[in-house]
């Protein structure tokens, strides 16, 4: 791999992107641009929703003609069609996962209703905790506390059972 192509990687501007466009899984075959060696993909999620795993980023033109080629029935078939990324809008629970403490401050200060609406759609333990932590320097009441102490556990839960469904 050149150090060009390692540079598009680092900035996150693929060569060329593409978005399936179906609900369901679709394996596509990618040229690994490290290896050069031929790997499949599974492309899943929500198209309509620009999800990062509905995606496929090829770095370089070779990889590009690799891929049209390798993936030729999903083209006609329109399964697979060209993205620009410029459309990736980020989803409410990345926003929610990377709130900023002044956004943790201001959402501790609204009503309950509406930090617990939040705090359910959080996916990641850390901002959670640091709700947690901020509500404990805030002095929230008990309620609040407890809840977002819930909220921790059911994360860690979920995330333990996917990780114990890996390795069944």
């Amino acid at each position: 791999m050149d150090t060009s192509t390692y540079g598009l990687m680092q900035t996150d501007d693929p060569f060329k992107s593409y978005i399936k466009t179906i609900l369901a899984k679709v394996f596509v075959n990618v040229l690994n641009p490290f290896t050069d060696k031929v790997e499949g993909i599974i492309l899943e999620g929500n198209p309509k929703e620009h999800s990062r795993t509905a995606i496929v980023d090829i770095w370089t033109a070779k990889g590009d003609s690799f891929f049209r080629n390798a993936n030729q029935t999903h083209f006609e078939g329109g399964t697979i069609i060209p993205y620009t990324k410029g459309n990736i809008e980020p989803t409410e629970e990345e926003v929610l996962n990377s709130l900023s403490d002044e956004e943790i401050e201001s959402l501790l200060k609204s009503k309950f209703f509406t930090l617990s609406n939040a705090v359910n759609k959080m996916t990641a333990v850390a901002p959670v905790y640091r709700t947690l932590e901020m509500a404990k320097e805030l002095e929230k009441s008990e309620k609040i506390i407890k809840f977002l102490e819930g909220r921790i556990s059911e994360i860690q839960m979920r995330e333990y059972e996917l990780e114990e469904d890996k390795e069944d």
